[in-house]
């Protein structure tokens, strides 16, 4: 009791399932935002939570991802701003209007230059068409793409993508941003041609990069993806050594043969009899 062993090559066995029962929003308002850059976007993000609004759903895309957007889906994106914001406040029905004028403020304050309310809920898929259609846009731009779902504190939203312009500057490769800023999820699209030669090792050269950025923010390594193969060499950016030989011991107990996914997530080499010999 303590710890939990996770997902990814460790098998877990349900004995109950707690549920809880929620009532379906009676109201729910879309606002879609644009600002001159992706920093007064993530400025406004910070003001809102901050004061003490928690909208059910905060996205932004910046100017790249949007236009991409706006040609493939054709939802009302406007592709003249330098990032979007798609808000979804919900609750009881008549009281939404005053959290949707405090979020406007906030975004004014912020010198947003475009303001949008769905009308209705046709509107509303709409807008959340365009968002949802976000990564299969991106090849109108480039056919490939490399991403990464780091998590950093939402008041760094800003200065981290200050870092990925300049890393896409750097290695002379294309990014665009499209992300869940309500809890400082990001996933910077790379993109790409695998056949154009050397272009494959520039774009992961770029992620490392944008991987130590993140963590150096105070960061971590996946919000969702999880770890596997690809990220398992960034381990030790935010785990000691001690803490990973730990994590090896525990998944011993469990995988003692080595039979769940061998090989990921945890950079330590040696088998769990190896272990064994070490500890006792």
């Amino acid at each position: 009791r303590g710890f939990v062993v996770g997902s990814e090559g460790t098998v877990g066995i349900v004995t109950k399932i707690l549920v809880r029962l929620t009532r379906k929003p009676e109201e729910i308002q879309t606002l879609l935002l644009g600002f001159p850059g992706v920093r007064d976007g993530a400025q406004t993000v910070s003001d809102i939570v901050a004061a003490g609004i928690l909208p059910a759903a905060m996205e932004m895309m910046d100017q790249g991802i949007t236009r991409a957007v706006e040609e493939f889906v054709h939802c009302g994106y406007p592709v003249d701003a330098g990032a979007v914001l798609l808000i979804e406040i919900d609750g009881i029905a008549n009281t939404l209007e005053g959290t949707a004028k405090r979020i406007l403020k906030i975004a004014r304050d912020n010198r947003a230059c475009f303001e949008k309310t769905a009308t209705d809920t046709d509107e509303q898929a709409l807008l959340w068409k365009g968002r949802k259609n976000a990564f299969g846009a991106v090849a109108r731009i480039k056919p490939h793409y490399y991403l990464h779902d780091c998590v950093i504190p939402r008041t760094r939203l800003a200065d981290v993508l200050d870092e990925i312009a300049a890393i896409s500057e750097k290695h002379e490769v294309t990014i665009v941003n499209v992300f869940h800023a309500g809890d400082g999820n990001l996933h910077p699209l790379i993109l790409f041609d695998r056949n154009q030669s050397g272009e494959q090792e520039k774009v992961e050269l770029a992620g490392g990069e944008i991987i130590e950025a993140c963590v150096a923010a105070g960061g971590t390594l996946s919000g969702e993806h999880g770890i596997g193969l690809e990220k398992m060499r960034y381990m030790p950016l935010v785990f000691t050594s001690d803490t990973l030989h730990t994590m090896q011991r525990i998944k011993c107990v469990f995988n003692p043969e080595q039979r769940l996914n061998p090989g990921k997530v945890l950079p330590v080499r040696g088998g769990c009899a190896e272990f064994r010999q070490k500890t006792s």
